[in-house]
């Protein structure tokens, strides 16, 4: 049996170990090829993997007795704690023993620790973060989100970098999104190719030589989730205040819908005729149907959960990396960079080609 190894950084976020446990029971019953290796101190994870009667083929605990915690400086912390969860967890990946890493801690300390061991892929100068989003359908056969990188990993970006990230975005739409032909559009101050400063200008222009890639052009802030790109490339400084932007929509639209349905007998009648609409609504924005953000630009997956993800969440982020992994999405993506990086030195700067295969 071909079984996926996720490594889980156990003792990462707001109530692990106990939502990390909960979560990897629910996904048992969901997948029979997945493999946790659980990371984190062994003499909490093992009465509870046992409460939860997970099954004793389908995971193993590996003792790592330090956690990093959210309020901690990610790089002092890595330093001083070698034996931390995360720092387990990203040498197991390292050497090999596992497919892909999932952590609900620190981001940053997430970011770091991958960085310093785990291998990125050759052409990558740094790890992208990445959020899938919810977004228009234009067809009924659109999954309804898109991915936007970075969102924060590297702040301002080169031509090339911002190229990367879209090839990256490309192949995880493709195999784990599951859109054939992903449109990419890229995030700018307006449509016109002359827009946004110079590294935007040259970006716009390498995508449109790229061969196989359905680059839509330009895209403005208005546009991020109307569905008109399914991968949305941008500067980790803007793709970070759009995605706290938009979360901040999400959370007034919700204060807004309590406040009107407590006016009156006519409001919460109005608001109940519109349930099932906003229904579709709050899956669409949940965070734990997606799971996680994968951290791309390294030979094995990263998905970092939201710290206060639930089991449910848990649950979907531990999928994912097990879906990402059967479909060999990292060997895809260093494929595709090698493609980029040496068209641009057999064709000239500029003729890079990035397959659609």
């Amino acid at each position: 049996m071909n079984r996926r190894k996720v490594v889980v950084d156990a003792m990462g976020g707001d109530d692990a170990p106990g939502v990390i446990i909960d979560g990897a029971a629910q996904a048992f019953k969901e997948s029979k090829d997945i493999f946790l290796m659980l990371v984190g101190n062994p003499e909490i994870i093992a009465p509870l993997a046992e409460k939860a009667q997970l099954p004793a083929d389908r995971y193993e605990i590996v003792a790592a007795m330090d956690s990093i915690g959210m309020e901690e400086s990610p790089r002092e912390a890595l330093h001083s704690k070698p034996d931390a969860s995360i720092n387990v967890a990203a040498r197991l990946i390292r050497d090999g023993a596992g497919d892909a890493l999932l952590s609900a801690g620190s981001t940053g300390a997430t970011v770091l620790a991958c960085s310093d061991y785990i291998p990125r892929v050759p052409g990558v100068e740094r790890g992208v973060l990445a959020a899938v989003l919810p977004a228009n359908k234009s067809q009924k056969t659109d999954p309804g989100r898109s991915i936007m990188l970075d969102v924060g990993a590297t702040l301002h970006c080169t031509a090339n970098q911002l190229v990367s990230f879209a090839i990256m975005g490309i192949n995880y739409a493709r195999d784990v999104m599951e859109i054939d032909n992903p449109r990419v559009g890229l995030v700018n101050i307006g449509e016109e190719e002359t827009k946004g400063h110079g590294e935007l200008v040259e970006a716009n222009r390498l995508l449109r030589g790229l061969e196989g890639v359905n680059f839509v052009g330009n895209i403005e802030g208005k546009d991020i989730i109307k569905g008109v790109a399914d991968v949305i490339v941008t500067e980790g400084y803007i793709g970070n205040v759009l995605l706290k932007g938009l979360e901040g929509f999400a959370d007034a639209t919700v204060e807004t819908g309590k406040r009107i349905y407590g006016k009156n007998i006519r409001s919460k009648l109005g608001l109940f005729m519109l349930s099932p609409i906003i229904k579709k609504l709050k899956k669409r924005f949940d965070y734990a149907e997606v799971g996680g953000a994968p951290i791309l630009g390294f030979r094995k997956l990263i998905i970092k959960a939201h710290g206060r993800s639930n089991a449910k969440a848990i649950k979907n982020a531990m999928l994912l990396a097990e879906k990402a992994a059967g479909r060999n999405l990292a060997a895809h993506m260093e494929a595709q960079m090698k493609t980029f990086y040496m068209g641009m030195f057999d064709g000239g700067k500029g003729d890079g080609k990035a397959s659609s295969e």
